[in-house]
């Protein structure tokens, strides 16, 4: 479980690097919604 978790996170840093920060295009790369994406961005401290 502790993998998947630091995987999600490795995800959504590099769907962020990607977009350049763009939250709505990295929701859309990771087929998540924007909502979704902003609280595990919170969650993992990626702000």
């Amino acid at each position: 479980k502790k993998a998947s978790k630091q995987l999600e996170r490795n995800l959504i840093q590099k769907a962020l690097k990607i977009t350049g920060g763009n939250k709505t295009q990295a929701a859309k790369i990771l087929e998540i919604s924007r909502p979704i994406l902003i609280a595990k961005v919170k969650q993992y401290g990626l702000e």
